[in-house]
This record gives structure tokens, sequence and C-alpha cells, in this order.
């Protein structure tokens, strides 16, 4: 069995890259989906999170090209998610969807909400992925 990866980490970002990659639900789902996302973790200095983190998808048709973890100033994609450490654990693990969170007001979106909701199902995939990276979360150490 894989070692689990900290959350947000580099080697968590290869491995969910990996994961998206290696996805044929992901692919069909996302068929249509072509922008960069971005997946904040809000700081979090209790875990180890001192600064704001995230997660940069470049996303294009299904498949995943790569995946890197930039300060939240360096991110440029278009569609950016951003959410406290509890909600994106509850995410990657598939007890929250990420658009539930969105309409909420649990996770904070920036870029279309009209188009992030059109592409819902790509959404849920790309969670689904997540779901299958094998993952530390730095308070269950």
């Amino acid at each position: 069995m894989t070692m689990p990866h900290r959350a947000f980490s580099p080697e968590w970002a290869a491995a969910f890259r990996e994961a998206i990659e290696a996805d044929a639900s992901y692919r069909d789902a996302a068929a249509k989906w072509t922008w960069p996302v971005a997946l904040v973790l809000q700081a979090t200095p209790e875990y180890g999170y001192p600064d704001a983190v995230a997660v940069e998808l470049t996303l294009d048709r299904g498949r995943c090209t790569n995946a890197a973890i930039r300060t939240r100033d360096a991110v440029t994609a278009p569609f950016v998610l951003t959410a406290p450490y509890a909600i994106w654990k509850a995410v990657v693990r598939g007890e929250l969807d990420p658009l539930v969170g969105v309409t909420r007001g649990k996770i904070a979106a920036q870029g279309s909400l009209a188009t992030l909701m059109l592409h819902a199902k790509s959404a849920a995939a790309l969670c689904a992925c997540a779901r299958n990276v094998p993952t530390a979360f730095p308070d269950e150490d």
C-alpha cells in the first residue's frame, strides 16, 4: 500500500494529478472542462500550514497536465475555491460535495459560478479522484 501524503503537500498534489490522469470516469465527466482550477487551503498554523497554500491543477478536457503547490498570491487559475482545513478534509473524504459547499457558503469561489454549476459532474468526479489519493491529515497524527 502507498504511504499517505500530507494533504496539500507537493507529494499529495503529484498523487492527485496521477489519480486524475488514471480515472476514466473523470475523463468522461470533464470532457468539456478546459480551465485550470486552484484549491486553496486557508492558513491553519495549528496543523502546520502557517500560510494559505494552493494546489493549482492544469485541467483540460478530462486531463490534468500539472498539479503544483503555490502560495495564494501566485495562483493564476481562473477558478479558485478557498476553504478552511475542516472543509477540505470533508471534501477529500467525500463527506461534502464541493458545489454544495460553495452554495452553502462553506467554500468561497472565484470565477464564473454559472460555469461551475454547469460542470457539476466534472467537479464531483474531480473530488472522487481526490478520495483515491492516500491522504494524511495532520490533526490525525
